[in-house]
């Protein structure tokens, strides 16, 4: 029987159209980008956060993870920016599975399960950090990684404040906030000082209250991002208003460096302590200039509508901040008297180098003192839901710390003019009255 004409048309014509279908295909094939390798995956995420783009070096991350998803680098980068924007429990899961894999990111398992354990001790979850801290206890990290051991047999298996977990303290004119500390017997007036990493105490206040298990710890960068020695030890019965906290950990610097921890100075009447934030982010702090007070309560988030989200870096939390259109990242510091920029912040600036003028302000570091001969004038200032108008910025010298950047420093002297919010790695800031 003959073949229908019909049926060998359609045959043709579907062969035609499939050809040309494929011939485009391949076209496109040809001409589609490569996928991206892990590789470049890292590249790419390192060059956002040098710019201070947290929201590309995020996506960058996640992405990365989709495309290689058992590829060790990627799984730092991850780790990385969850840490970043206080997501402790997902940043300690993936230094998990870089400890359980360590050759997949070039790592040795001694650098992998160190970092897992700084990770750990961060997050207040001491007992799980003993192991992986000796583990990691190699190279230049040995002194560091074996104090923190040192002081984690001391303390609770997990950090766990107690009481009625809110507090409210006079905020004082003229002066830095501070809130109302016990040691055991010992009562002391601690500043809170949101641009210290760790709650920090004066030796001659460590030999006072007993502190134990103490440990150097090696150097520490200071407010200008230069070292200082320092050790860690515990603070016994340790309570922040009425709120318990059992043993600490804290730092322990000579009296006259804690004292020059404000780089302008500050009070005539310098700490004997500081809050850090590793007490102070398990918290809601809100500084409020119409109750004249300083609030400490339990974290219960802050929209995104109506908050910024601030980036943990170095152990500081930087805020971002709008000068002329552009984005800078400032370390949001109650223990800094005045605001103050950063060589690279001025450099982001239109014309930023031309337009900073001669000056003269007396700053202290732990060298000793130095002088800003610099500074920018009549600048509008914006974070959150504030305008700062005409905010003269001193430029502070500080030395390169870190891939993320510092632009400058959001001290006291604005924030005390408006209502400011801190909570779960966000902040709020809104008109005073």
């Amino acid at each position: 029987m003959a073949p229908r004409f019909g049926t060998t048309a359609r045959t043709r014509a579907l062969a035609t159209v499939a050809s040309a279908l494929c011939a485009v295909l391949a076209v496109g094939c040809a001409s589609r980008k490569p996928a991206r390798t892990a590789e470049q995956y890292v590249e790419e995420f390192l060059a956002s956060l040098a710019a201070g783009d947290i929201e590309s070096a995020e996506e960058l991350a996640m992405r990365g993870k989709r495309r290689h998803p058992k590829d060790g680098r990627i799984a730092v980068c991850v780790a990385t920016v969850h840490d970043m924007l206080w997501r402790d429990e997902l940043a300690i899961a993936e230094w998990r599975e870089v400890a359980a894999n360590p050759e997949s990111a070039g790592w040795s398992a001694a650098q992998a399960r160190g970092r897992l354990g700084d990770q750990l001790f961060s997050a207040g979850r001491y007992g799980e950090s003993l192991a992986p801290l000796l583990a990691g206890a190699i190279d230049d990290s040995a002194q560091r990684r074996r104090a923190l051991v040192a002081v984690a047999r001391e303390l609770p298996f997990r950090r766990k404040p107690t009481g009625p977990l809110v507090a409210e303290e006079p905020l004082l004119e003229g002066a830095l906030p501070e809130f109302a500390c016990a040691i055991g017997e010992l009562h002391r007036a601690f500043a809170v000082d949101t641009g210290s990493s760790m709650t920090t105490i004066a030796r001659s206040l460590a030999k006072e209250a007993g502190v134990r298990a103490l440990s150097d710890v090696g150097s520490i960068p200071d407010g200008t991002g230069r070292h200082l020695a320092a050790v860690i030890g515990v603070l016994d019965a340790f309570a922040v208003g009425e709120i318990w906290f059992g043993p600490v950990p804290a730092l322990v610097v000579e009296d006259e460096r804690l004292s020059m921890r404000d780089l302008f100075g500050g009070p005539e009447r310098p700490p004997i302590g500081v809050l850090g934030l590793d007490l102070l982010s398990l918290f809601r702090m809100t500084l409020d200039p119409v109750r004249k007070s300083l609030v400490l309560e339990l974290p219960r988030g802050l929209p995104t509508t109506s908050s910024v989200q601030c980036v943990k870096s170095e152990g500081r939390c930087l805020v971002p901040v709008t000068i002329e259109g552009e984005r800078l990242w400032f370390v949001l510091d109650t223990g800094a008297s005045h605001s103050s920029l950063t060589a690279q912040g001025l450099a982001k600036l239109p014309l930023g180098d031309a337009r900073a003028v001669p000056s003269y302000r007396r700053i202290w570091t732990a060298g000793g003192g130095g002088a800003s001969v610099r500074e920018l004038r009549n600048v509008d200032l914006r974070v959150s839901q504030v305008r700062f108008a005409a905010v003269d910025l001193p430029v502070v010298p500080r030395a390169p710390h870190g891939v993320f950047p510092v632009h400058g420093v959001l001290g006291i002297d604005l924030m005390r003019q408006c209502r400011v919010t801190i909570d779960d790695g966000r902040a709020r800031m809104e008109p005073g009255q």
